[in-house]
């Protein structure tokens, strides 16, 4: 007989990828985001506080049955094949929940506080439970609401920032304004919770890069000034792609934005970095998307090396930085900077659409690659 059964949402953070999933909402209420292709197509809808309490009951009953050989359980069919979210979250230590879809803080906080204290009380060994919130949301929600959810023990909200700039933010048709983004972020953090922003380099396209990095960088200035300094408001890096089929893909092909190249992505970083001065946050490159693995570390004090790693790779001729992408976004060398070497000199060489034998390429080649390179990130998502 197989354990009962249980939903699962699309995504999650990688962050989160042993984190117990528990869904408490069904796709995107927005909806609306130009760039995102996870929800289109999808109907959203609210599940019931007693829908969501069985789910997290069924995910204690596959637990139970999983304990000291949770393969034999999942391949002998005596859990149902989403419980292998189940297994790895008990490899890891059961420490660690996430909140699904893309908006479960547009539920009553009452309903979402006893969501929280449900999965606490099922599964004992839980430190953290995190989320995704919408800012527009979260900057709606009284301080007293935040305050509520982290004393049913919430402990950390992902948002999608994206940009700080509001003319970026309307024309990808986010939903919400910097000042919401502020208002969200410093509630967050005043309610005692982790916060975690998600920042998207070339989002601005080439017409509005500047706004771009100038807003994102004093938005992320007012909101780490609010972050004690046991818990450093969190920046994770998530490349713009374009991926056919989405209302930014359509934006693209009548002209209306132009995807900034790898090159073009790392001096917008570069610039990003100098603009945040002495600001205290963590900085995380955790995507495939990020073309620059390595550019992760705690500021102010890593600043200096992040932006010596960005100088590096500017400073290199341009052949060789078409050749880095190039060899990057099509998968035959790690991300520069990662855990894996960076590409040999010349290693690239196979995969460039104009190096010569030696070395050189032409503007032409070199714009080929990139805009190769650009095209492939879009496999990533």
């Amino acid at each position: 007989m197989t354990s009962p059964s249980f939903e699962q949402g699309p995504i999650r953070p990688p962050s989160e990828a042993s984190s117990l999933l528990v869904r408490v909402v069904r796709n995107c209420g927005w909806n609306r985001c130009r760039f995102c292709p996870v929800y289109k197509g999808c109907r959203a809808s609210v599940r019931t506080r007693a829908e969501v309490l069985a789910d997290v009951a069924a995910m204690r009953a596959a637990a139970d049955v999983m304990v000291g050989d949770p393969a034999a359980a999942l391949h002998g069919g005596a859990v149902p094949p989403e419980a292998f979210q189940v297994a790895l979250f008990l490899r890891d230590g059961g420490r660690s929940v996430f909140l699904q879809d893309a908006d479960p803080c547009a539920v009553a906080p009452a309903t979402l506080a006893a969501v929280i204290e449900r999965v606490r009380s099922d599964f004992p060994s839980v430190a953290q439970v995190t989320t995704y919130g919408r800012a527009a949301t979260l900057a709606r929600r009284r301080p007293a609401q935040l305050v509520g959810l982290r004393g049913a023990g919430l402990t950390r909200v992902h948002i999608g920032m994206e940009s700080g700039s509001d003319a970026v933010l309307a024309r990808v048709d986010k939903g919400c304004t910097a000042a919401q983004v502020v208002t969200a972020g410093r509630r967050v953090l005043e309610a005692g919770m982790e916060l975690c922003f998600y920042v998207m380099p070339g989002l601005g396209g080439r017409d509005l890069a500047a706004d771009h990095i100038r807003d994102t960088a004093a938005v992320l200035r007012e909101v780490a000034a609010a972050a004690p300094a046991e818990r450093p408001l969190v920046v994770r890096l998530r490349t713009t792609a374009v991926v056919p089929g989405t209302p930014l893909a359509g934006d693209e092909a009548a002209g209306r934005f132009a995807l900034p190249d790898d090159v073009e992505v790392a001096a917008e970083l570069r610039e990003l970095l100098g603009r945040l001065g002495g600001v205290r946050l963590e900085l995380r490159s955790d995507h495939a998307l990020n073309l620059l693995g390595g550019l992760a570390g705690a500021l102010p004090g890593d600043r200096d090396g992040l932006i010596g790693l960005l100088d590096e790779f500017l400073a290199l001729p341009a052949a060789r930085r078409a050749e880095i992408a190039l060899a990057v976004r099509g998968g035959f060398v790690g991300r520069l900077g990662g855990d894996r070497d960076p590409l040999p000199a010349g290693a690239g060489a196979a995969t460039s659409s104009g190096a010569g034998g030696d070395g050189l390429a032409d503007e032409a080649s070199v714009a080929r690659d990139l805009e190769a390179a650009k095209r492939l990130r879009s496999r990533f998502l």
